[in-house]
């Protein structure tokens, strides 16, 4: 049974109007990765996450007939995201990096290593980060050491 979603919670002000990065600790703590649910007048259920899908506001996951799709719903769409998301990408620079994204606004980017070219980047995320092994959970990386 996935874990239960708030529905209809207190959301702070501006909510779905605030950019990612000007929301407080507080804020960030208190929603990032949290899906909730709004009713809608016809008794379906929006679910919605603030989980930087979405630069300013919570990502829409879509609408739900109950509390229990919803919640099915809320943590099938956050699963999906959050392996997308955990995924490294080459970032390039004077060398070209493999590197872990800020997983919410107030963290930083993580260099994970470093190539001499673009060439051995792709070649690296080919062999350790190709579509199957993204399916299959495996990538290459062990507890988010450097490979």
């Amino acid at each position: 049974m996935p874990a239960r979603i708030p529905l209809d919670p207190k959301l702070p002000r501006d909510f779905d109007d605030t950019p990612n990065d000007a929301r407080t600790k507080e804020e960030l703590d208190a929603w990032w990765d949290h899906p909730f649910g709004v009713t809608r007048p016809d008794g379906s259920i929006a679910v919605r996450c603030l989980d930087g899908g979405a630069w300013d506001r919570s990502t829409s996951y879509g609408i739900a007939e109950d509390h229990d799709k919803a919640c099915a719903l809320a943590a099938q769409k956050l699963a999906e995201w959050l392996k997308f998301r955990e995924r490294p990408v080459v970032h390039l620079d004077v060398k070209p990096h493999l590197v872990l994204m800020p997983q919410r606004p107030d963290d930083e980017m993580r260099v994970l290593r470093t190539f001499e070219t673009t060439e051995e980047a792709s070649v690296y995320m080919t062999e350790h980060y190709s579509r199957e092994s993204a399916q299959s959970g495996e990538n290459g990386e062990s507890d988010g050491q450097q490979a």
